[in-house]
């Protein structure tokens, strides 16, 4: 089976959850599958080289200079032109858009459509997030041939949100466990720190967070908390000064060697997100046998089980609570750590993969 990807989320996202998804199945699909991407511009590191994966002559960019979102929008008209060719000329099996925009629609394809749901979060939260997306999300949803969700909480949520959607319709396929075969780093790290992963704004709860945590850092001068992601923003920057915790959190640009390095020496990773679709840094964190602290909210039970400390991530209190017993109790600690990595056996690219061909050959 030849199947289509689109530009999407490559030409967009330099690294990622949903491009790091991709790429894993990418690695992990038999030789039953043949995937392509149609892309001509690619910004993603998961894919960067890989000429095997392309259809055309690809030109890897990475802008980052004044004016670049024009920049970024002119890459995304060029690669989505590409895209429409490659739909209406290129040999192939299946299309699966690899975001939400439905442009594709307008190629006249006539090859099955998968598509993948991360997440609901912009229809749970419309007013973060605008009604593009929504009804963007909500045209691919109903118009394409199959979906797969992410966990059981995503196949609830869609079904809540668009009961007319039959549940035979999704099949849910659970992500794998990435960072296998990164060497981590060697670059030095605090000694005492807490780990925080990926984007902060919104709904990733991150200034609630480091409030509920203040008695801590001040309790504690050595204990940092290290954020592995995007530089500071100006209004966290502020609210770092202004609580007199500028020394005590820190940004940290990381790639796969600084992460695996920071999860193996953290003295736990915390997820106080309000809703994911999965969760992917939880299973990197039980790999690495870090100690794991959760929100106890959408799909963080159904991926940790009971191989976590779990918060209500609205109570700074219980956030307090969770992370302070996970820094002080050894016992603890050793416990989660375990579980953790006895939960790892419930997720494997290869299995994935298999899952998905399954859906694949299921529509042809």
């Amino acid at each position: 089976m030849k199947v289509l990807y689109d530009y999407q989320k490559f030409s967009t996202q330099k690294v990622g959850g949903i491009t790091r998804y991709f790429a894993e199945l990418f690695n992990a699909f038999s030789d039953n599958v043949v995937p392509y991407v149609s892309i001509r511009f690619n910004r993603n590191l998961y894919i960067s080289g890989r000429e095997d994966l392309f259809l055309h002559k690809v030109r890897d960019f990475d802008f980052n200079f004044r004016g670049r979102k024009f920049a970024l929008a002119a890459v995304e008209r060029l690669n989505r032109w590409c895209a429409m060719a490659d739909l209406r000329n290129a040999d192939y099996d299946i299309f699966h858009p690899t975001y939400y925009d439905t442009y594709y629609e307008r190629a006249g394809i006539r090859a099955p459509v998968v598509v993948t749901v991360h997440d609901m979060i912009q229809e749970l939260w419309p007013d973060v997030f605008g009604s593009r997306i929504i009804g963007l999300k909500k045209s691919q949803i109903f118009g394409s041939d199959h979906i797969v969700a992410v966990s059981e909480n995503t196949k609830k949520d869609i079904l809540n949100i668009y009961p007319e959607i039959s549940p035979s319709k999704i099949s849910v396929i659970y992500h794998g466990v990435s960072l296998h075969g990164v060497r981590p780093s060697d670059r030095p790290l605090p000694e005492k720190f807490i780990l925080f992963v990926g984007k902060r704004d919104g709904y990733k709860n991150f200034i609630p967070l480091i409030s509920a945590l203040c008695p801590l850092f001040k309790a504690d001068r050595e204990l940092k908390l290290l954020c592995a992601g995007e530089k500071f923003k100006p209004y966290e920057i502020t609210f770092l000064n202004e609580n007199g915790l500028s020394d005590s959190v820190i940004q940290v640009d990381a790639d796969d060697s600084m992460l695996l390095a920071m999860y193996s020496k953290a003295r736990l990773f915390v997820f106080p997100s309000l809703y994911e679709g999965f969760g992917l840094p939880i299973l990197e964190a039980f790999s690495a046998g870090c100690p794991v602290c959760l929100s106890d909210a959408s799909c963080f039970p159904e991926i940790a089980e009971d191989a976590a400390v779990y918060f209500d991530p609205m109570d700074g209190d219980s956030i307090l609570d969770a992370v302070g017993r996970c820094l002080s109790d050894e016992e603890l600690r050793n416990k989660v750590i375990r579980k953790g990595r006895g939960r790892l056996g419930a997720f494997d690219w290869k299995r994935s993969a298999h899952s998905l061909e399954n859906v694949y050959a299921g529509l042809l």
